[in-house]
């Protein structure tokens, strides 16, 4: 416990899955931290208040990352907030099975703006935040990112280029910025709670550990990275995915 304690943390697309579970995560581990929502900012909100309730430290801002003068907005509110910013969560996502042949310039286009510019200028305004003492910036990629299996072509893209926005952040960042990525594998989201009982049953049996993720599982490996557990971890990404990509 408190591993970080003192620090500040901002979670994106953290109103309910693993960005919620990271949030409280964090403020569990003694971190004051700021969630975001484009949309569902009342869920943000309500986790905010669920933190202060527990003795912890949240807000929740509105802002939609993927719009970069809106991200830059979001990491100075942050520190405006709390005076400071120590970690960056870049967790926002969206989710599109459309076929190869359907999807559509909207459909690229905004798989994009959400998964990777949304990332880029996040980034960039924390780390001029974190310019004096330092942080960390944690990308949450997908195990698509690495091993297509059946994730819709821009969705995959997208989150390989995630892989490859952490590294080339952790050798510009370093060595006062930390940047690494988690690439989860299926995990107990709203997104898996519509599938059919069949479907869920099928999927677990192709996973080695034989079950879903849950999001604090994911969360975990998250406060790892931020932790100085991971002081001398950069440029890397931990696959939490039960066995079903490895490396």
């Amino acid at each position: 416990m408190n591993r970080l304690r003192g620090r500040v943390a901002l979670v994106t697309g953290s109103s309910r899955g693993i960005g919620r579970a990271i949030a409280q995560a964090f403020a569990r581990e003694g971190a004051a931290v700021v969630l975001n929502a484009a949309r569902s900012i009342g869920d943000a909100r309500t986790a905010a208040q669920a933190i202060g309730a527990g003795g912890g430290k949240a807000v929740a801002i509105q802002a939609d990352v993927t719009r970069p003068a809106e991200a830059r907005r979001l990491v100075a509110e942050a520190v405006r907030a709390f005076g400071r910013l120590d970690v960056l969560v870049n967790n926002a996502g969206i989710n599109d099975r459309t076929p190869f042949r359907e999807i559509d310039d909207d459909a690229w286009r905004r798989m994009m703006d959400v998964h990777v510019t949304g990332p880029f200028f996040a980034a960039q305004a924390a780390a001029e935040a974190m310019a004096q003492d330092g942080g960390v910036i944690i990308n949450i990629a997908s195990m698509r990112g690495i091993e297509p299996g059946t994730g819709a072509v821009h969705y995959n893209v997208s989150k390989a280029a995630v892989l490859m926005l952490t590294r080339c952040l952790a050798r510009d960042l370093a060595p006062g910025v930390r940047v690494n990525a988690i690439a989860p594998g299926y995990t107990e989201t709203a997104f898996h709670a519509k599938r059919t009982i069949a479907d869920r049953q099928a999927i677990a049996a192709r996973i080695p550990l034989g079950r879903f993720a849950q999001p604090e599982e994911v969360a975990k490996a998250a406060v790892f990275l931020a932790s100085d557990d991971a002081a001398y971890v950069t440029g890397d990404t931990l696959i939490v995915s039960g066995g079903v990509v490895t490396r």
